[in-house]
């Protein structure tokens, strides 16, 4: 209904949720299971805004969206309808999301809430870092639609590869290892359904630290054999950090996916801090091969040494196919010539000013 039934005002909707939705996917934003925004949170947001702009052009809706939720105030919740607190006639009496009445809905950073009874916060798993990260790309992305609308860029910017790998000094990499592609999905599954609890132990104010995660896994098979997934964590350090001892910090995770039964030889985990100059080619491949089936493994970690296994699929929530130059293509077609707008001032959180290894003393963000 916040669409409407009107052909030209639902086909501005879809396209702006595909190009809103690859552009997240880039940026390493998509993943409900790694604490970002899936596919219905990414709708409910394009939703609001074209309710807010019912007859903008897909264009005119892409730099109200950017501008809008990079500047909005969480955790004012995202509403599509006033909330509806009790069910009508015949239908089941429910919870609904209440941050006055319930303690622990409160405590969401981002509430995006679905519109029908009972209504409830779609994104209850984003943490502290990956809302972060998203601001910060929002910002940016802000700062290219800006430039588009003054000629100076092309919405094909939106799409180029994210500079994410040479914003920072230092990663976490994480590998997700089997020599068996069975036991590799498996093992994925466990370990990517896990990761969250890896990230928010990574976020921790009194060793100085910040996490910065890259909703993306780097899957290959090696030239050994072995079935690998690779994910990252950028790590910053407080300026009065000299030196961090990460196994606390990651001792949670492993312990949850060191705990599985179900855990084969054929399995294993790496944890490794890397800096930005020797992290691994494929990182900066644009296109990299990714297969959303993936891996079961077992744990041997670097820095603490594992033994670990979940069971579940890869629930990546992607566009893996989406036809970026096709969609650039049709959003072309509804953008306006160049006008001159004033835009609000925005934070250029993005550029990181120092940065600091386990060595080295720097400032957080």
């Amino acid at each position: 209904s916040a669409v409407g039934m009107n052909p030209t005002r639902l086909e501005n909707f879809r396209l702006t949720l595909r190009i809103v939705k690859e552009w997240a996917r880039v940026h390493g934003l998509y993943s409900n299971v790694l604490g970002f925004l899936g596919g219905v949170n990414w709708a409910i947001l394009v939703c609001w805004v074209c309710k807010e702009n019912p007859n903008a052009k897909a264009s005119m809706l892409l730099n109200s969206f950017f501008r809008t939720f990079a500047n909005w105030t969480w955790p004012r919740p995202v509403l599509l309808a006033d909330q509806q607190h009790h069910p009508i006639k015949g239908v089941t009496s429910h919870p609904v999301w209440d941050p006055i009445k319930n303690f622990w809905d409160a405590k969401h950073l981002m509430p995006i809430i679905t519109p029908c009874y009972p209504s409830m916060n779609s994104s209850y798993n984003v943490g502290e870092p990956q809302l972060r990260r998203i601001q910060d790309e929002l910002r940016r992305a802000t700062k290219i639609s800006h430039d588009v609308c003054f000629g100076r860029k092309t919405w094909s910017d939106l799409f180029k590869g994210n500079d994410f790998f040479k914003q920072h000094a230092n990663y976490l990499q994480v590998d997700i290892i089997s020599t068996q592609q069975d036991d590799f999905r498996e093992w994925f599954g466990l370990c990517e359904a896990r990761m969250r609890i890896l990230i928010a132990g990574l976020e921790n104010p009194s060793f100085g630290t910040q996490a910065y995660p890259f909703a993306k896994f780097f899957t290959r098979k090696e030239e050994d054999g072995k079935h690998v997934s690779s994910f990252f964590v950028a790590l910053r350090f407080s300026e009065d950090t000299d030196k961090v001892d990460l196994g606390p910090l990651i001792m949670d995770y492993l312990q949850i996916v060191n705990s599985w039964d179900g855990r084969k030889e054929s399995m294993d985990l790496d944890i490794n801090i890397v800096s930005q100059k020797n992290l691994p080619s494929f990182a900066f491949e644009l296109e990299f091969a990714e297969k959303e089936n993936e891996v079961d493994d077992n744990t041997t970690s670097s820095v603490t040494s594992s033994k670990t296994n979940q069971v579940g699929e890869s629930s990546l929530d992607i566009d893996a196919d989406e036809d970026t130059s096709e969609v650039t293509k049709e959003v072309l077609k509804s953008t306006p010539r160049p006008v001159k707008t004033k835009l609000e001032s925005e934070n250029d959180s993005m550029t990181p000013s120092m940065f600091i290894s386990p060595l080295k003393r720097a400032k957080i963000g």
